[in-house]
């Protein structure tokens, strides 16, 4: 374990009023820079407790990596870190089966016991299923947050279904729900999952979506550019397949389209050169992307968990078109076009952008995307409220 923060004495937690109450955040999620959704939510969650007055300290399991800059980065961000090498079996099943007392690593439990003796955490907020262990390590009067990300129980399904070969974490409803009775509140990404979790009887789910904060506003496109469209995306194999379909769908039309498509992130080294293609490959900022292009695209087959590549867009004032695999959990709220399958994508884009400027279909699909953005914002200021409240009640 390597202890990043500055020496402090051992202390334990004071009564509300007279210290801020603490938060102990475990992921093995590299945080800094957060270029992956999953590290964007956890952030999301970072923020979130500290806006509501708490120190938060990180416990990192590190499985993405330690070097000087993310350590610098990490102190700067957070009260106290410690980072533990990781040596999680993740062991698989046969059939894709992933327990998770083969995916947990018990060598957390002393660290989490070592850092809540000096800290006396209020909170501990663990991520994914498998981490659900280490809360067992904290006594009652510790509010103990999972947040999910995804629905694991038989995850490897919706791959199978696809014809792809089952990826990463798929457990059994059985292993999920003793993991999600752990917690005492246990948060769900999407609508549709919270209401799923809470059908298989359970009592703790908290719904609360993406968003982040809106760092560009919907403005009339300018500049001498053209119209440009734009993908990103890391090189997960729901990526690379979906992209690989709707740009073969594109290409089927038999004529080119007339306006670029970027293409952005790990992705890039598995797509095909094309006419009208860019490939910019990993981008160090998100805004140099979206100052980029002027529609984002999400083409998505299937896959699980909120697809944040469709939210993400509207904090930088892009309006996005999706399929619906990549509107899942947001059709409720969703305003612009949403397409069935990537020909009924493509079919709109040649036909509103195929033979024209666009100007007047972007200018359409701006003044949506802002409506969207904003139904995004009151769910999300509601939920937040909701889950403060909550909080409030237990701490």
């Amino acid at each position: 374990m390597m202890d990043l923060s500055t020496p402090t004495t051992p202390s334990t937690f004071a009564p509300s009023g007279l210290a801020a109450p603490r938060c102990l955040v475990v992921t093995f999620n590299r945080l800094v820079p957060a270029d992956q959704g999953n590290s964007r939510r956890i952030m999301q969650l970072v923020r979130l407790y500290k806006s509501q007055g708490y120190e938060v300290d990180l416990l990192y399991h590190n499985e993405e990596g330690f070097d000087p800059a993310l350590s610098h980065a990490l102190a700067a961000e957070f009260g106290r870190v410690n980072v533990v090498r990781s040596r999680a079996p993740k062991h698989i099943q046969p059939g894709h089966v992933c327990r998770i007392v083969d995916w947990y690593d018990r060598g957390l439990d002393a660290a989490a016991r070592d850092m809540h003796r000096l800290r006396g955490y209020n909170v501990v907020h663990v991520n994914y299923v498998w981490y659900s262990p280490l809360l067992e390590q904290f006594a009652s009067d510790v509010v103990k947050v999972l947040d999910t990300h995804d629905v694991f129980g038989e995850r490897r399904a919706k791959y199978t279904a696809a014809g792809m070969k089952p990826q990463w974490f798929s457990t059994s409803y059985a292993d999920e729900d003793v993991a999600l009775r752990r917690a005492d509140a246990a948060l769900a990404i999407q609508k549709e999952e919270a209401a799923e979790l809470a059908a298989r009887g359970h009592r703790n789910i908290l719904y609360l979506p993406y968003v982040e904060p809106a760092l560009r506003p919907f403005t009339a496109r300018g500049g001498d550019r053209p119209l440009t469209f734009g993908y990103l995306g890391s090189g997960n194999d729901w990526n690379i397949l979906s992209m690989a379909e709707f740009l073969s769908k594109m290409q089927a039309r038999g004529v080119p389209f007339p306006h670029p498509i970027v293409v952005a992130g790990g992705v890039c080294r598995h797509v095909r050169d094309g006419t009208g293609v860019i490939k910019l490959g990993f981008v160090q900022e998100l805004h140099t992307f979206y100052d980029a292009i002027d529609i984002a695209l999400n083409p998505m087959v299937g896959g699980t968990g909120l697809k944040i590549k469709t939210v993400e867009p509207l904090c930088y004032g892009k309006p996005v078109l999706t399929t619906l695999p990549g509107a899942q959990g947001l059709t409720h709220l969703w305003q612009m076009p949403m397409f069935d399958d990537n020909a009924a994508l493509t079919d709109y884009l040649f036909d509103r952008f195929g033979r024209t400027s666009g100007s007047s279909a972007l200018e359409e699909l701006t003044v949506s995307a802002a409506t969207t953005r904003q139904a995004l914002d009151a769910e999300y200021d509601g939920q937040v409220d909701r889950l403060a409240r909550w909080l409030a009640s237990r701490v």
